[in-house]
């Protein structure tokens, strides 16, 4: 199973309005993030997740997942962003570390990056995607590796001290600087030319 996790600082925890993703702390790129971690042409990608930690007002934070084996019912990315307001209006009362399922193979958790990480390293070799990391070409990857990446705005540097902490391998997938989306479209190329099976 590939697993991807994002972070996105500024997308709202709270539920918004659907036809204006982009002033809903960029949820337009988290949708297409979403949409390139679990689409092929005519199917899913059944051995793909994606866990996205909205940060943004006014409930963070918010880890909703998705889960492309078991996904049912998501066509493109405005009907990702209907079931991610869906998982919102229906976690407001959620407590912390609370999981709720919204859907098949969606869930939402009142979880923080931090702890979703800390959770994900005791069986699974972390890779932190940055610029600066060791090419993924010449990287041997483990069949449970989960690929950490945040959005545009980047990621904390408390956040990439925490992950040196766990041991996170810093990878890189080019050297020039690369949309998120781009990213995870990257790194399945990558694992599909290796035909790993995670």
């Amino acid at each position: 199973m590939k697993e991807f996790i994002l972070r996105s600082l500024k997308a709202k925890t709270s539920p918004f309005d659907i036809n204006d993703l982009k002033n809903a702390g960029r949820l337009d790129l988290v949708c297409n993030c979403i949409t390139n971690a679990l689409f092929i042409a005519g199917d899913l990608r059944r051995d793909a997740k994606i866990h996205v930690v909205l940060e943004g007002p006014n409930n963070p934070p918010k880890t909703i997942s998705f889960d492309g084996n078991k996904l049912k019912g998501i066509e493109d990315e405005k009907s990702i962003a209907i079931k991610i307001n869906e998982a919102l209006i229906k976690s407001s009362g959620l407590t912390l570390n609370e999981e709720l399922d919204i859907n098949p193979g969606i869930s939402i958790a009142k979880k923080s990056f931090e702890q979703l990480v800390k959770d994900k390293s005791k069986s699974n070799q972390l890779i932190y995607l940055h610029k600066e990391g060791k090419d993924i070409r010449k990287t041997h990857l483990e069949e449970n590796s989960i690929f950490i990446f945040g959005d545009y705005i980047g990621m904390p540097r408390k956040t990439e001290k925490l992950l040196d902490r766990l041991k996170a391998q810093r990878i890189s997938l080019s050297p020039i600087m690369l949309f998120s989306s781009q990213c995870i479209a990257i790194v399945h190329n990558e694992l599909d030319r290796r035909s790993i099976k995670l």
